[in-house]
Order: C-alpha cells, then structure tokens, then sequence
C-alpha cells in the first residue's frame, strides 16, 4: 500500500521559543479515498407515538426514551439519526430530565442533536442513497 508522502512548509512568523528558529510545518496532501458512511438502522415508523419522557441516566451514561410497554437506551446523540421524521418530531416535545445539574451539558447535546436533524432533514427516510454524503457535515 502506497502512503502519501509529506511536505515541508515554513511559518515565517512563528519563531521557536527554544531553538529561536522559524517553525517548519509537516503537511500531508489530502487522501483520494471517499469516506464510506454507515447508515443507522431504521427503526418503524411511529416508535415514539406512545413516549412518556426521555431522561439522561448518570449510572450507565445512557439516555433513555421511556415507553408505555419499552424503551430505548441511546449511547451517543449520532443515535438519534435511526428515528424517522415522526418520531423525530415528537421529541422536542418532551423536556429531557436530568437529575444532576452537572450532566447539563450531555443533555444539551442530545437535544442540539434534535435541532440539527430537523434543522437539515436528516432523519431516515429523507434522503436516498446519493444524498448519503451530508451526513458527513454533521
């Protein structure tokens, strides 16, 4: 396997502190290989028609989505990208709890995970397969 071979470039304005010489950048031209994007898997449409509160669980680092009759336990925000537009949609109506004031921050990101994907459509089923590569920006 062939590897991409470096070049050299001088920072004119940056001087080392220790050998008071111009720094020299070590740069690598960009790969030619497309990024391969695994898709979720999809889960039903309507999941999330009989949810009763989500909430952040501190113990396990997991977020759950409670259910009448089930639930989901979510690892990473990325997770969230399995539920179709319905389902997306039902969760900014419930408040995530958290029970520590400290874990606000994962909250957050759950919820700004939420935003991004009603804000550029990227819940399952939006798009086809040539479309794959904006999730790339998230």
């Amino acid at each position: 396997m062939k590897t991409a071979s470096s070049f050299t470039k001088k920072a004119n304005d940056v001087i080392d502190p220790h050998t008071n010489k111009t720094m020299v950048n070590v740069m690598w031209p960009p790969i030619k290989q497309a990024k391969k994007i695994l898709l979720p898997i999809r889960l039903p449409e309507g999941t999330l028609d009989s949810m009763q509160f989500w909430v952040y669980d501190e113990s396990t680092a997991l977020t759950v989505i409670n259910l009448k009759k089930s639930q989901y336990r979510i690892v990473d925000p990325k997770d969230l990208l399995k539920f179709g537009e319905r389902d997306i949609r039902t969760l900014p109506h419930f408040q995530i709890i958290l029970e520590n004031e400290l874990f606000e921050v994962v909250g957050k990101a759950f919820t700004r995970m939420v935003a991004t994907i009603i804000e550029r459509k990227l819940w399952v089923g939006a798009f086809d397969q040539s479309n794959v590569h904006l999730v790339d920006k998230l």
